[in-house]
């Protein structure tokens, strides 16, 4: 009797401890590996697009799509830039870009090494 009651507590506090462990430990199915798997694919590829930024960009001859790969200029600020460019013709001097509604000193700042000096 003893030996059963020994037994029971045994497995008792093994099926308690293994429902307790962390998810991780549990093996993953096929399909939840693929599914971590693509998440990493897709973290690495977006990782390589931002890596990816033109430099030495004009600003007096660039175009939409080219201004969204500078960091800190999205479609709305690459459509105020070429505003600006329309009205006032072109840039005598990268500074200028502050002159741009929603570009300010520190957004220059991040700008500045990726666009050519005129």
């Amino acid at each position: 009797m003893k030996i059963v009651t020994v037994f029971m507590a045994v497995l008792f506090v093994f099926v308690l401890g293994f429902s307790t462990l962390p998810g991780d430990v549990y093996a993953k199915t096929s399909s939840e590996k693929m599914t971590a798997k693509k998440a990493e694919t897709t973290k690495s590829t977006t990782k390589a697009k931002k890596k990816a930024v033109a430099r030495n960009i004009d600003i007096n001859k660039a175009d939409k799509e080219t201004l969204t790969q500078i960091p800190g200029i999205g479609p709305k600020t690459a459509d105020s830039i070429l505003q600006y460019r329309k009205a006032n013709g072109k840039f005598k001097s990268v500074n200028d870009l502050t002159n741009v509604k929603g570009i300010g000193d520190k957004s220059l700042a991040k700008m500045k090494p990726f666009l050519r000096k005129i």
